[in-house]
């Protein structure tokens, strides 16, 4: 191509498009700049939805619903489309109507005042043929938190649960609690519901019915004793929430009606006991059959209809028969939750902190259930912290005489841990290994002070502090190793271990009469470039050897007072 056909390319190129003035003057009254195009689209949200959900075809305003219901899957708000789709309400599509009331359960709430102009629709839904559109109807109703509409809730409610479908029954005991939330005078009125409900025979109900009893009147025991064993016989059947409500239920129940088995055959054998020495055999015996404790049936029954539950799948179900065991079974049938509870311990990390906040406080009454499953409480590398510190709890919890070797090996490893955090925590079990245990106390004194000599910091710190609690269990028996401590007092730079040291020279300054005056000289010399807690205790220690040992610390301890004196720290 030669220079005058590019020339012509050109310029018919610019006529095409006009000239630059008149394309500019153009844009301005065809175009929106830049910004204001943004507050188009903003002003325009969702636009085609409306105009999807204002036409006359079903199969448009279907596909527009489940965009809608998509959004809100994701999390994306869709409050502004309410008044396009409360106006569907009465769409004879059945599929559509669905739809619109699962987005009016969810925005009903936050849109009071356009749900409350469609309330007459929604009383119609109530009667629709569809127990769908009947249970969605309430549903939505409830969801009305508005005081004026408290008759016409009243109302439905009532209807709802004489409706043939238990799922209609469901949602109207689903809706109880909410509108005792509103109006707490109806309570006797909800009652009267509530015991109708806890007679349904149909699982469904159940699990709704006893959640709402729990909410309205959980202090009405009585209304559960007709009902007791048919719950208990249901509850395999009941969805998997349903259980864990009826659980709790029926833990607080056996708890106020029933015996308590541990006491029971603690004070049987106490009896035993006493009546010992009682010269009449016959009268001994005749008071030991009337004491000998016979679980009750109806207890027995709710023992072995939940022992099933302990395989479910559901972690909320097994926590809430664990539970139900911790507090109603005798002792020597609680084992069995242990391996089900254990077995939680494979799940997400949040199940596991929870898991193990549970075995902890059950441990701490029922250790032996768990002793033969140590290994699994011990710390791995990808633990989080909760975790990790509820593990050291179990594990210092379950130390006894037969397992301390195996479990202060472990927490050797622990203590060089890269998380401080962890490895102060781990110091700290040991030190209560070593308070509760008396065979390992030495040793584990001697395994504290070794940790002395490394450079962390936090290691040494906190190795101080526990010794210092160990040493006060019986000062006598460990003369030497106040002694080592006393020479590792240069060594120690971290202001906290250093005045744990000073208070342990100044508790048992008798034991060490030789040393001490030598330490407070040491002190006085480095007295003001000290930490204020450790000039402090270097006061006390000064104080306590001016008791001891006045002639020979006299002029030593009057120098460190006066140091005190002119202390630039006025307290």
């Amino acid at each position: 191509m030669n220079i005058n056909e590019r020339s012509l390319a050109t310029m018919s190129t610019l006529n095409a498009q006009g000239p630059r003035g008149s394309s500019n003057h153009a844009d301005e009254h065809t175009e929106p700049s830049s910004t204001l195009s943004i507050f188009a689209l903003d002003y325009k949200k969702h636009e085609d939805l409306k105009q999807m959900l204002d036409s006359n075809k079903d199969n448009l305003k279907l596909e527009a619903m489940r965009r809608i219901i998509g959004m809100i899957a994701k999390g994306k708000d869709a409050a502004d489309l309410f008044p396009a789709v409360v106006k569907n309400v009465v769409s004879k599509n059945m599929e559509v109507k669905k739809l619109v009331y699962v987005y009016l359960m969810r925005y009903a709430e936050e849109q009071q005042d356009l749900a409350l102009l469609s309330i007459a629709t929604f009383q119609r839904g109530l009667k629709d043929p569809n127990q769908l559109i009947r249970a969605s109807a309430l549903r939505v109703l409830s969801s009305i938190r508005v005081p004026s509409i408290v008759a016409i809730m009243m109302l439905a409610i009532r209807d709802a649960v004489s409706d043939m479908s238990p799922y209609v029954r469901k949602t109207a005991a689903n809706a109880i609690a909410k509108l005792y939330a509103l109006d707490t005078e109806l309570k006797d009125e909800l009652v009267l519901i509530i015991t109708k409900l806890l007679a349904d025979k149909t699982i469904l109900v159940n699990g709704s019915a006893v959640q709402a009893f729990e909410h309205v009147c959980p202090e009405r025991i009585d209304l559960i004793h007709k009902n007791y064993r048919r719950l208990c016989n249901l509850l395999v059947d009941i969805d998997e929430w349903g259980q864990v409500t009826v659980l709790n239920m029926l833990t607080r129940y056996a708890r106020s009606q029933f015996a308590d088995p541990n006491k029971a055959i603690e004070d049987e054998q106490k009896s035993f006991y006493e009546n010992e020495n009682e010269e009449k055999a016959n009268d001994e015996d005749d008071s030991l059959d009337r004491k000998t404790y016979v679980m009750d049936s109806d207890h027995r029954l709710l023992l072995r209809c939940t022992k099933s539950l302990l395989q479910s799948r559901n972690s909320a179900v097994v926590m809430a028969v664990a539970q139900l065991y911790y507090y109603v079974a005798p002792r020597s049938e609680i084992q069995i939750v242990a391996k089900s509870l254990l077995r939680l311990l494979r799940h997400h990390r949040e199940i596991q902190t929870i898991i193990l906040k549970s075995i902890a406080f059950i441990a701490d009454k029922h250790k032996q259930i768990f002793e033969p499953h140590l290994k699994s409480f011990y710390v791995h590398s990808n633990d989080s912290g909760l975790v990790k510190r509820y593990k050291l709890e179990i594990l210092t919890t379950l130390a006894n005489a037969s397992n301390i070797s195996t479990i202060l090996r472990e927490f050797q490893t622990y203590v060089l841990s890269a998380d401080k955090d962890f490895a102060a925590q781990t110091i700290h079990a040991i030190g209560r290994c070593a308070s509760t245990i008396s065979e390992v106390t030495e040793a584990c004194l001697n395994g504290l002070v070794a940790l002395m000599s490394k450079k962390d910091e936090t290691i040494v710190a906190e190795s101080v502090v526990v010794i210092k609690k160990l040493l006060q269990i019986n000062p006598s028996q460990y003369s030497e190793i106040i002694k080592h401590i006393v020479r590792m007092v240069d060594k120690v730079t971290v202001p906290t271990a250093r005045a744990s040291i000073l208070w342990l020279i100044g508790e048992y300054s008798d034991r060490i009469s030789k040393l001490a005056p030598d330490v407070l000289r040491k002190m006085a010399k480095s007295f003001p470039d000290e930490e204020t807690i450790v000039k402090h205790q270097i006061l006390n220690l000064a104080a306590k050897l001016y008791v001891v040992n006045a002639k020979q610390t006299h002029l030593l301890v009057q120098y460190v007072f006066n140091l005190a004196k002119y202390d630039t720290n006025y307290d």
